[in-house]
């Protein structure tokens, strides 16, 4: 991936409808229960025949005011986080394989939404220039935001330098009036 400044230009985009695997909590990312739920959702996702090769994706409200989120207040945070689910999962093949790991693994189907994204190169907790701009755009685009923040993180914290970290950041809108 080429360098990458740490707000790039937002766009709007149509996500399809999709399948995924999900489990929801709340409190900080530090919690065990968050790194509990990411272990589980990819144990379950590989019991099913799916790859590791996926990205996580966390969806992030506080108070149900999405504008009124507070990076600052993890603890407060609700959150549900997810994988892309194997082709031909079934609800009952995901219930079956999350009783051995510990977690509530669920299937939702997803439906299709329009976002706003944008592209946040460095630190988790240096974001919120990143989304002000992002709800700045979204604003002066004349929508509204319709639900929490959604995280695709396409790097691993694991094996990549915070300043090196890549996550989109995404919004899903509604249209203002």
């Amino acid at each position: 991936m080429t360098a990458q400044t740490p707000t790039t230009v937002p766009e709007i985009l149509d996500i399809p409808a999709r399948d995924m695997l999900t489990v929801d909590g709340t409190g900080a990312p530090e919690s065990p229960e968050f790194g509990r739920a990411i272990r589980a959702l990819f144990a379950v996702r590989a019991a099913l025949g799916g790859g590791a090769d996926v990205p996580l994706e966390g969806t992030y409200t506080q108070g149900g005011d999405p504008l009124a989120f507070d990076l600052g207040a993890p603890d407060g945070w609700h959150w549900r986080l997810a994988v892309p689910a194997p082709a031909h999962a079934s609800a009952a093949a995901v219930s079956t394989a999350a009783e051995r790991f510990g977690a509530p693994v669920h299937l939702r189907q997803v439906r299709a939404q329009r976002v706003a994204r944008l592209l946040h190169v460095g630190p988790y907790s240096a974001e919120r220039p990143s989304l002000d701009a992002l709800y700045g755009f979204v604003t002066a685009q004349g929508h509204v935001p319709s639900d929490g923040h959604t995280e695709v993180y396409l790097s691993d914290p694991a094996t990549v330098a915070p300043e090196q970290l890549t996550t989109w950041l995404q919004v899903p809108v509604g249209d203002a009036g």
